[in-house]
């Protein structure tokens, strides 16, 4: 009874000694093995999705476009705000270089396009001027507004497209009236050969008494683009012109910096392009407050509109003698302008963008004063003013309090103006003349290019 017990024992012993592992037994225990081993190599990512931030590069390549010359404007004022010598290929001609040595002022009259490179091209500015004129020249922007223009006989304005490149550009011009946006069939997908000029008589193409602002989109390639004011009343004699600043998006602040000193007819223009009515309040700002006038009904704006308000009784007021700018506040995005007729000579003030570090300007020959106003909180502006060969004649610190504005006095001889903002941000503006007066609003300075950041897709 007890054999049989016995052998089957054995036969259970002897098959568990016999047993092999296969291929697939091997694999089933070490994938998971080296998965694991894998996981604990890999470090962790970024989240794909988030949006970083481009890095700033040092800027090595610079375009500025200056306008054509108007009459007794013919000057081409040029420098780098950092003191840098070099040459700057300019066209036309295609071949021709000017020396910026200090700051280099030539007499060319016809549209120009001055490209840098190198150290020279950072901090790179131009101003054209003349008598009682004066324009910025600047890098071509995607986008532009001008409020405040004129299509009719006595007041009209003219619309400079410049293309520094050798392929075409392409703009499409948006024109806003008091009834909302005008069909101008000439304005749309206006095509500018390479390296060519196109200008724009809006008394021809889109005529109207009505102030209008432009939207000026480049969809291809690349343009400078101006607009020269003209007044020409022809009952009373006064026949002037300057240059309409720029300003680059709508915003619901606005400082308009740079009255000047004498009364005049003051014509403020405001145009709301978005959807929906904007109510603007406007204050005047001077050396000592910023004050909402008495009696001053809030502006509004249908939406897609402008809307022109007779300024002139406000700002010959005596509660308002010594008025350096305007303040808008909307609520909506809006552009605006202030036109002055004053002593027969016409300038403009237009809503100048925010500094917050540096700004830079070419300065015209002659008088001049600087404007500053519009600061977010007490901080310090230093400017600096360098003669012609570079060399520093003018020194101040200025202290920035919200609420009030700085009008000061600037070197005649002065030739380039650095201004550095400190501990918060300010608006300003340069004042140039007499004779006449014309209006120079500043930007940020660009000193670096703007690099994307650019990763890998995960699939």
């Amino acid at each position: 009874m007890t054999e049989p017990t016995t052998v089957a024992s054995g036969r259970r012993s002897g098959s568990v000694r016999n047993a092999r592992f296969g291929p697939l037994d091997v694999l089933a225990v070490l994938l998971p093995v080296l998965t694991v081993a894998a996981l604990a190599l890999v470090r962790p990512v970024d989240d794909p999705s988030e949006l970083l931030p481009p890095t700033a590069a040092p800027l090595s390549r610079t375009t500025l476009v200056c306008p054509s010359a108007v009459p007794r404007t013919g000057t081409l004022a040029l420098a780098n705000a950092d003191g840098v010598r070099g040459e700057l290929a300019i066209r036309p001609p295609a071949d021709d270089t000017l020396v910026i040595d200090g700051t280099a002022r030539t007499g060319l009259k016809a549209s120009y396009v001055a490209q840098a490179e190198g150290e020279l091209a950072s901090g790179l500015v131009g101003t054209r001027y003349g008598e009682g004129a004066a324009t910025a020249c600047g890098a071509p922007q995607p986008q532009q507004w001008f409020t405040g223009v004129g299509a009719a006989p006595e007041h009209f304005s003219t619309l400079e497209l410049v293309n520094p490149d050798g392929g075409p550009a392409v703009a499409d011009v948006t024109v806003l009236g008091p009834d909302g946006p005008l069909e101008v069939p000439a304005l749309r997908g206006v095509t500018v050969p390479g390296g060519r000029t196109l200008r724009f008589d809006l008394s021809e193409v889109v005529p109207s008494r009505d102030e209008l602002a432009l939207q000026v989109l480049v969809s291809r390639g690349r343009l400078g683009v101006h607009v020269v004011d003209q007044v020409d009343e022809v009952g009373r004699g006064v026949r002037t012109r300057d240059w309409l600043p720029a300003q680059g998006e709508p915003d619901t602040s606005a400082y308009l910096l740079g009255l000047g000193g004498t009364s005049g007819e003051r014509t403020l223009v405001v145009a709301n392009p978005g959807d929906s009515e904007a109510r603007v309040s406007l204050e005047v700002i001077t050396k000592e407050s910023q004050f909402a006038p008495a009696d001053l009904d809030e502006i509004r704006v249908p939406p897609g509109s402008t809307k022109t308000v007779d300024l002139t009784d406000l700002l010959a007021d005596r509660t308002t003698r010594g008025a350096t700018g305007l303040v808008l506040d909307a609520t909506t995005p809006v552009t605006a302008g202030l036109r002055t007729v004053a002593k027969g000579d016409l300038s403009h003030a237009v809503a100048g963008g925010r500094i917050v570090e540096r700004a830079a300007l070419s300065m015209p020959r002659g008088p001049s004063r600087l404007v500053l106003g519009g600061a977010d909180g007490v901080g310090v502006a230093t400017y600096v003013v360098s003669d012609e060969d570079g060399l520093e004649i003018a020194r101040e610190r200025v202290e920035l309090v919200p609420g009030v504005s700085i009008r000061i006095k600037l070197p005649a001889a002065g030739a380039l103006l650095d201004l550095g903002v400190e501990r918060s941000s300010v608006i300003a503006a340069v004042e140039v003349g007499p004779p006449g007066l014309a209006v120079l609003p500043l930007s940020e300075l660009v000193v670096d290019a703007r690099v994307p950041d650019v990763r890998p897709a995960l699939r």
